[in-house]
Formats: structure tokens, sequence, C-alpha cells
């Protein structure tokens, strides 16, 4: 079993260092509604549900443990014999009665080191609890992250397509008071109405897809009634080149911790399970009462199980299956552990590579190319289907660029979520 002094600082670090995250109130839910990834995290560990079931189970596994430790209890027994059926059993107290009163106390004791194996099986379920829960906050930080990261991509792709459809508007007024005095086709007008109503359409989508995304960050952080008003206020992360700061990363992911903790547990499962084969001993005194003879006698006993019928092959053999069953989860949850971090890496810089193409050239050049074509249509050197072909393309590039920004700021949280934690980290 691990030493439970490393193990709690990960269910300190999992509980505690969120909710050691500044908060600018209070209460971490702002009154306009914007809200900080900080702001958010601090939410999620005070109500998202899976973590208070997580903490729940702590709380079970530690009581669990307190019963581990607990001897067997001494019984206590009373038995009256000698009744004669003829004579009765005569008058006075029930004390003075003649009858043969046997008072009894007996105490098992453990041998095997049953109570050692239960303590230390029960102390790797506590760490495996403890582990499951730095685990759920793990996950549960990522989804927070990237249902944090979506609102902002739909908020952001909502404004793009509100200044499409104002600008759209804006055009066709001017376009319909250039027919009104015949200095333009009417064809021209009709085409541009259809683009304005498909950019309403558009707008009208972009706002559904924000409604959803704040449903959806309302739900993780247990706040329902309030998702009309959800909106991330934080800034898009800044590009920065890739790092290798995980790479040396010292210590166990959750996860890994957590599957490494039943294994020691299956292990104890089955030092325990042979430990049946240590018989117990019980040990007795008895106070004999027989008032006819001034019978007041005392006894001692002793009694232990015979084998006779069984010899806990059937709970050994279950025990090794268990901790054959431990290591091989153990084995998968280690690859798997290794495949999210290879995998978060190269999204991560993949994700850099694009957004960083974005913030450099390709915004600039599409907006530019938009502000081209608006002057060159204004002195009629472009057609409107040039002006249109221009916007189409700005808004595209936009919201590809916000697609980039979210893809990145979610890459940042996988990569998070996927790495070792510190051992260091893993101190209060």
């Amino acid at each position: 079993m691990r030493d439970c002094s490393r193990v709690l600082p990960r269910f300190v670090v999992a509980g505690i260092a969120l909710a050691a995250i500044p908060a600018t109130a209070d209460s971490p839910m702002p009154t306009d509604g914007h809200l900080s990834l900080d702001q958010a995290q601090r939410l999620l560990v005070e109500r998202n549900p899976d973590l208070l079931a997580a903490q729940a189970a702590v709380r079970g596994a530690e009581a669990d443990r307190v019963a581990a430790g607990e001897r067997p209890n001494a019984t206590f027994s009373v038995n009256t014999s000698n009744f004669n059926l003829d004579h009765g059993i005569g008058s006075g107290s029930p004390w003075d009665k003649r009858t043969d009163s046997v008072f009894r106390i007996d105490q098992t004791f453990e041998r095997g080191g049953k109570r050692h194996l239960r303590l230390r099986q029960s102390g790797a379920n506590l760490d495996a609890a403890r582990d499951d829960y730095a685990d759920a906050v793990r996950q549960q930080r990522l989804a927070l992250a990237q249902a944090y990261w979506d609102l902002k991509r739909a908020t952001d792709k909502l404004a793009v397509a509100r200044d499409v459809a104002a600008l759209e508007h804006r055009s066709l007024d001017l376009l319909e008071l250039r027919l009104k005095h015949g200095d333009i086709a009417r064809l021209d007008v009709s085409r541009l109405r259809i683009e304005t109503a498909r950019a309403d359409a558009d707008a009208n989508a972009a706002d559904a897809k924000r409604s959803d995304a704040r449903i959806a960050l309302a739900a993780l952080i247990d706040l329902p009634g309030q998702a009309a008003q959800l909106d991330a206020g934080d800034a898009w992360p800044t590009f920065a080149p890739p790092a290798d700061a995980h790479a040396g990363a010292s210590g166990t992911r959750s996860d890994v911790a957590a599957a490494r903790a039943r294994l020691g547990a299956a292990s104890s499962g089955v030092d325990l399970a042979r430990a049946q084969r240590t018989r117990d001993v019980t040990i007795g005194a008895l106070y004999e009462h027989f008032p006819p003879d001034g019978r007041n006698m005392l006894g001692v006993g002793i009694s232990v199980p015979l084998f006779t019928g069984s010899r806990f092959d059937g709970e050994i053999g279950r025990a090794l299956a268990d901790r054959d069953a431990a290591e091989s989860r153990l084995a998968g949850v280690e690859l798997a552990a290794r495949a999210d971090l290879a995998r978060a890496r190269a999204d991560l810089a993949a994700a850099g590579t694009r957004v960083h193409r974005y913030d450099t050239d390709l915004l600039a050049e599409a907006r530019d190319a938009d502000t081209s074509t608006e002057t060159a249509y204004r002195v009629g050197g472009l057609s409107l289907t040039d002006l249109l072909d221009a916007r189409r393309n700005l808004k595209a590039v936009e919201d590809e660029a916000a697609d980039a920004h979210a893809d990145y700021a979610e890459a940042l949280a996988a990569l998070a979520a996927a790495a070792p934690d510190d051992e260091d980290a893993r101190t209060p």
C-alpha cells in the first residue's frame, strides 16, 4: 500500500487548490454573468453533482477504514437450567430461586494479522477513493474548459454574424435609396435582399448555438437558472511556442494512481483471504450460581474453529482473481494515460500552428481584402458579386479564426488534464 502521507495531498490538491482560486467576490458568480474560467472552476468544485458524489465516496471509504480497524465485540450470555418441574423453583427473589444460572463473557481474539490486513486493504481503498475524486476533478475541469471555450467560440461567431447582418442591412438601405433614384438595377437590390435574409438566418442560428453552449456550461456548474446570463469573460489564451512543460513531470496521473491503489487493495485482499486459515481464539469467563447447594463458582473456557467443512479455498481463489483483474486494469489505465498525453501534445502542436497562422496572416489579409473591395465597390470599380464574395470570405475566415482559438484553448486544457500530476504540487 502506498504511504498515505503522499496520497492525502492529491485529495487536498484536488479539493482545496481549486477552492483556493482567487475570486472577485464572496460568491464566485458575478452579477453581470461574465464568468472567468477561474470562477467557473470554483463553482465546479462547489456545485458539480459528480464531484459532490465523489466526495461522498471518499467519506464512505473513510468510514470503511474506521470499521476495518474495529476489533470483535465481546459477547455476554446468561443461561439458566435445572428447573424442577415437580417442586418448582422456590420462593424469594430471582437470585434465590432453585435454578442453576451461568453468566458468561466471551471475547474473540483475531490471529494471523487480520486486523492489520483489513486496515491495509481499507487504506488502499481509501487512497483509491481519494484518487478517484482527484480524477473526477481532472475530468470535470477538462469538460468545463471545453464548455467554457465553446461558449466563447459561439459568442464570437454570434458577434461576427450580427456584424455581417447589420452591414447587409445598411447596404440594402443604401441600394434601395439608389433604386428610387434609378441609378442601380433592381436585380442587384433583389440579390442583396436575399443575402440580407441569409445573414439574419445565420445570426439566429449563431444565437441558438450560444444558448446551447450556455446551457452546457450551466449544467456543469449547476446553475441552470442562470444559463441565459452566462458569458465567457476571459480572453483567448495567447499563443506560445510548444514547450515540454510536462515532459519531466515526476508524478502519477490520478486515474493511474487510483488503479494502482486498487491493485494494492486487491493484494491485501489475497493476504486477508489466506489469513482466514489462521484460527481465531475465543476466550470466555463464567460465573455459576446455584442457591440450593450454595454453589458459586468461576470458570474459564477457550474455543477455536475446526476447519471440517472449508479451508477458505473459494475465498482465496476469488481474491487471486480480483488481484489479476486489478493488474490488468492498471496496465490498461497506464496505456490509456500515455496515449492521452501523446495525443494531447500532438493536438496542441497542430492547434498552435493553426491559430498562429490566423493571428499573423489570414485574418489581416481577409480584412484588408474586404476593406479594399468595399472601397472599390463604392467608386464603381467592382460589381455587387465581388462585394458579396469578399464579405462571405471575411465571415468565413473570422469564423474559422474563432474555431482555431477555441481549439487551441481546449488543447491546452486537454494537455493539462492528460499530464501527470507533479509530486511537488501534491504537497499542501
